[in-house]
C-alpha cells in the first residue's frame, strides 16, 4: 500500500496515483481537510489509518508520497484543532521511515532561514541572506549588496520578486510581515532533481522573469553539472533529510553555482515533458521499493 497526501484535485498527485494503479499498485489519498479516523502507539503494535472505509495497517505501508498537505480543518474550537493537527502529525512524523518526504523535512522547508542556516553552515554556497522585520536592517541590507537584492516568503506560497527603489517606501510594511531577503544572483536558474539513490536530472531554465515560475515560456534545456556540486545536491539531501528533491541553483554570469533552496515536493511533469528525463521512473521505483 502507498499513500499520498494530497488529493484528485492536485495534478501531480492524480498522476502519481495513476501511474502506480497502472503497476496494479494499491494507492490510497490521505486528504487531511477530510480527517481520517486512526490509530497510533509508541509500540508501533497493531497501528492503522482508516482511508476509503478501508482499515489500512501501517506497518503495511511501503511508502508515503507528500505532494500536498492541507492541513487540519478548523472545527468546534481552538483546543480541538490544535489536538487534531498534533495528533495526526505525530501519526506521520511516526511514518518517516516511508517518507518521500517526511513532515521534518517539509517543515524545513516551511521554515526557510533554518533550511538556509543548515546548509551554510555545512559548506554549501549560498546568496547572502537575511530575514527580518526591521525596516533599518532591510535598508542597511539593500545598500550593502549595491541595491541588488530580491524578496520572497519564508515559508512560502508567492513568487520571488526584485527589490526596487520605491518599495523602500513601503518598508513599514515590514513590521506586520517579516520577509527574507536575499543578494540577486545574475545568471541562469538550473533545476535539479536528485534522489538519495544517487540519480541527478539538472535543466538550465531560460525565464524572462526573476522567478521562472512565472514565465509559461521559458526555455528548460538538459545541462551536465560538474561533479562536486552534483556531490553538493546529494549532500543537501542527506543535510535535510531528503530522499529526493527540486534542487533551485543559480549559476552566475562569472560562473559560480549558488544554491538557492530544496523543495520537498516538487512539481516535475512539464520539466520531465521537455527534456524526456526518468523523472516519473524514478520516482515510482523508488515508492514501490
Amino acid at each position: 500500500m502507498i499513500i499520498i497526501i494530497g488529493s484528485n484535485e492536485d495534478l501531480h498527485a492524480r498522476y502519481i496515483l495513476e501511474k502506480l494503479q497502472e503497476k496494479n499498485v494499491e494507492t490510497s489519498y490521505l486528504d487531511t481537510r477530510q480527517y481520517p479516523i486512526f490509530n497510533w502507539s509508541p509500540d508501533g503494535v497493531n497501528d492503522y489509518i482508516i482511508l476509503d472505509n478501508k482499515k489500512i495497517y501501517l506497518k503495511d505501508i511501503q511508502s508515503l508520497y507528500w505532494r500536498w498537505y492541507y492541513g487540519v480543518t478548523y472545527g468546534t474550537s481552538d483546543i480541538v484543532y490544535r489536538e487534531k493537527t498534533s495528533a495526526l502529525e505525530s501519526l506521520l512524523y511516526s511514518l518517516e521511515p516511508v517518507s518521500w518526504n517526511s513532515l521534518q523535512a517539509v517543515e524545513l522547508h516551511r521554515k526557510k532561514g533554518i533550511q538556509t542556516k543548515i546548509m551554510q553552515n555545512n559548506g554549501i554556497r549560498l546568496p547572502r541572506t537575511i530575514v527580518t522585520n526591521d525596516k533599518d536592517a532591510l535598508e542597511t541590507f539593500y545598500l550593502e549588496n549595491n541595491k541588488n537584492i530580491i524578496y520572497k516568503p519564508v515559508r512560502g506560497g508567492a513568487f520571488t520578486q526584485k527589490l526596487k527603489e520605491e518599495d523602500l517606501l513601503r518598508k513599514d510594511s515590514l513590521v506586520n510581515c517579516p520577509t527574507q531577503l536575499q543578494e540577486c544572483i545574475d545568471g541562469v536558474d538550473i533545476r535539479v532533481y536528485a534522489f538519495e539513490s544517487g540519480e541527478i536530472f539538472a535543466g538550465e531554465i531560460l525565464a524572462q522573469n526573476i522567478d521562472f515560475r512565472q514565465d509559461n515560456n521559458a526555455v528548460i534545456n538538459k545541462v551536465s553539472l560538474p561533479e562536486n556540486i552534483q556531490k553538493d545536491c546529494l549532500k543537501i539531501l542527506k543535510l535535510l533529510g531528503l530522499k529526493y528533491s527540486g534542487i533551485d541553483i543559480r549559476l552566475s554570469n562569472s560562473g559560480e553555482y549558488v544554491f538557492i533552496e530544496a523543495n520537498p515536493a516538487p512539481m516535475f511533469i512539464h520539466f520531465e515533458n521537455v527534456t524526456g528525463y526518468e523523472i516519473t521512473n524514478t520516482l515510482i521505483k523508488n515508492l514501490i521499493g
